[in-house]
């Protein structure tokens, strides 16, 4: 899966549906745009299991299917916003208004998402 402006996604609605796009595809972009090792650990899989999901040899479990689409949601705003590499080093880099802790690690040890998409967005 590609981000773009020209792509769609879901039922033909302009941008990503997160809550209706296919696990496996959302799997696949983290894994192409994160890589397998950030994906696996923000999620709290292994690589094996990140790579079996996003390649449709593996149904992830409701928990786990939660976890991919809430880091996609917010590695595809940051992605959108500033560019692929951007929501890399924005996961991985300690961050001031999560304590000092980096995002990934908040998300790895099971941090509700939503503590984490706050400090992801601008503040108004």
């Amino acid at each position: 899966m590609r981000l773009s402006d020209d792509q769609t996604y879901g039922s033909g609605h302009h941008g990503p549906e997160i809550a209706a796009e296919r696990v496996d595809r959302l799997a696949e972009w983290l894994e192409m745009t994160l890589g397998t090792r950030l994906t696996a650990f923000a999620t709290g899989l292994t690589s094996r299991e990140v790579v079996r999901i996003a390649h449709g040899d593996e149904e992830p479990g409701p928990a786990v299917e939660q976890r991919l689409r809430n880091l996609y949601a917010v590695a595809s705003l940051l992605a959108a916003r500033d560019g692929a590499g951007s929501a890399y080093a924005w996961l991985t880099e300690p961050n001031e208004e999560l304590g000092g802790r980096s995002p990934a690690r908040l998300l790895h040890d099971g941090r509700p998402p939503e503590s984490v998409w706050f400090a992801a967005t601008p503040a108004f």
